[in-house]
């Protein structure tokens, strides 16, 4: 789901633990809660709000975490981070994008992320590059890498 959503979930999940709360705890009738009617919609307003604040708490939490990095290929391999690039160009610029290790026979990593998503627009003489995994150099590129 994207993040967008998971806001919307969590907002109407919020709102949602508080009317629900709010409305057990009118509907409830037991022997310590308040007999005044002002008095029974203080402490029902109390409790929907804590329990609300609760919720919320983990709902947020829920919505603006990415989430867990999808795993590597194979059993027992590292975690792979998500990694997402944007960029513009226009005239001379040049602009490179590199999801990985850009020098050849670092020692890094040569893999490439997870989830890659790299976009590009060029206007003019514009130059774009965009790597995925390492720089090819040393015969590694794989899917994502290109040049335009």
């Amino acid at each position: 789901m994207q993040r967008a959503g998971r806001w919307v979930v969590a907002v109407c999940v919020g709102a949602g633990s508080f009317v629900v709360c709010l409305w057990a705890a009118r509907a409830a009738s037991f022997g310590f809660l308040p007999r005044a009617e002002a008095d029974r919609w203080v402490v029902a307003t109390a409790f929907a709000t804590t329990v609300a604040a609760l919720v919320g708490t983990a709902a947020g939490w829920w919505a603006g975490h990415e989430g867990p990095p999808e795993a590597a290929d194979g059993a027992g391999a590292g975690r792979r981070p998500a990694v997402r690039q944007s960029a513009t160009a226009s005239d001379d610029a040049r602009v490179t994008q590199v999801a990985g290790d850009r020098r050849p026979g670092s020692g890094a990593s040569a893999e490439r992320p997870g989830r890659l998503a790299q976009r590009a627009r060029a206007a003019g003489r514009a130059r774009i590059t965009q790597v995925g995994g390492n720089d090819g150099n040393d015969g590694t590129a794989g899917p994502g890498h290109g040049d335009r």
